[in-house]
């Protein structure tokens, strides 16, 4: 039997979301979502709340180059610290159900309650949801790739030297899904529902109107705090630690308190030991200032055979006033020689990288309705690129600031 196309999958993909989602999502004067439908539903369990500040929408309204989030309107009242944005009930969150654990952080019995909910369309009883589920891109993250597009990023981490390290997100949907949760590899609902999950969930949560909050663990941005469920049947309530302003966009934190997180102590209600590389891979963006790198030299030639576990693992800063890229290492963290011969090697194969992009755009990347499997996407591309620089930016920062400090020290 001939198994369908993974690009025929999307496009019937495609058309199922749509028609699923039989009603138009509520927009405001501009033309932008603003997620009304969501809100009064949230509003109408007798635990749900939601501030009358809050606004969805565009950072910039009416312009579609500008990103999606929470905002707090223009025309109201701030949000003061320790104040409610969203205390959303648990039947408006897509659960494990009787199974949720406030210190589980994968369920597969999640991932099929996402699938079951998304089938049942406007018949869901979480339907304003899942209406903005359906909405949704596709595609936004290494391991849903095209194939074109994960070889292409392949090359560009030279086959394994870099991260996120290959068996980590190339074949994720089959080892996590297919293998680790006996899914369907070829239902449509169950593949978005993964790809919904691996994006947007909390740990095991599907959370409306928290999810949609753009990530920052800039001090000066970051000013909110989340609080799950103690057991099921509780409320989630998304607090802010800030005065928000009107205008203010609201930062939630995708890697809150990792090691180079600004971050009080007292605000690590939870921890994520993301670094920026997961932060791409996982959401398919590269987070901004500050920012964690990890990476794991091979160091084959290293005479040293209890050197080969070593990882070069430092922060990354960009200074207010010069405007430069600070790094800061552990104090038993800085590279010896041979991470340093390795970071200078990585660095010249990623500028050489750089002459790729001129000779295979038009070549690899689809034109707007090709449906050609043999190339990218132009957000795989984009993205990609976008990749590069960040690691070019961290590996040059780094390096350079081994360089210094054993000058320093002569």
């Amino acid at each position: 039997m001939r198994m369908p196309s993974l690009l025929s999958l999307l496009q019937l993909a495609a058309a199922i979301l749509c028609t699923s989602a039989s009603t138009p999502l509520p927009t405001d004067e501009h033309g932008d979502y603003n997620g009304l439908d969501i809100i009064e539903w949230i509003k109408s369990a007798p635990e749900g709340d939601i501030h009358p500040s809050l606004r969805i929408g565009r950072e910039r309204p009416g312009d579609p180059t500008s990103m999606n989030g929470l905002f707090v309107s223009a025309g109201g009242k701030p949000i003061e610290k320790g104040g409610i944005i969203a205390q959303i009930a648990w039947e408006h969150l897509i659960s494990p159900g009787k199974k949720y654990g406030k210190s589980k952080f994968f369920s597969c019995r999640a991932i099929y309650n996402i699938a079951k909910e998304l089938k049942l369309g406007e018949k869901s009883t979480l339907a304003p949801y899942v209406r903005y589920l359906l909405s949704q891109p596709r595609g936004t993250m290494p391991g849903e790739w095209t194939k074109a597009g994960q070889d292409f990023l392949s090359k560009l981490l030279g086959n394994g030297d870099l991260p996120p390290y290959e068996g980590t997100w190339r074949n994720e949907f089959h080892d996590k899904w297919v293998e680790g949760c006996d899914g369907r590899e070829y239902d449509d609902m169950e593949h978005a529902a993964y790809w919904l999950s691996a994006s947007r969930d909390e740990d095991t949560l599907m959370v409306p109107i928290y999810d949609m909050a753009n990530h920052s663990n800039d001090p000066k941005k970051l000013n909110t705090l989340s609080y799950k469920p103690d057991m099921a049947g509780d409320t989630f309530r998304f607090i802010a630690n800030a005065k928000i302003m009107p205008g203010e966009q609201i930062y939630n934190s995708y890697n809150r308190c990792n090691s180079c997180a600004d971050v009080p102590d007292g605000d690590c209600e939870t921890v994520s030991y993301y670094s920026t590389p997961h932060i791409f891979e996982h959401f398919g963006f590269v987070e901004d200032y500050p920012q964690s790198w990890v990476f794991e030299p091979d160091n084959l030639d290293s005479d040293d055979s209890s050197d080969d576990d070593t990882t070069v693992d430092f922060c990354l800063e960009r200074d207010k006033e010069t405007n430069e890229l600070d790094v800061s290492w552990d104090e038993d963290e800085i590279p010896d020689t041979d991470d340093t011969q390795w970071l200078e090697e990585q660095l010249e194969r990623l500028v050489e990288f750089s002459n790729e992009y001129g000779k295979l755009e038009d070549s690899m990347v689809r034109d707007d309705g090709d449906e050609d499997i043999a190339k990218m996407t132009r957000w795989e591309w984009d993205s990609t690129w976008r990749y590069h620089r960040s690691l070019i930016l961290a590996i040059n920062a780094s390096h350079r600031s081994v360089v210094t400090e054993f000058y320093d020290e002569l």
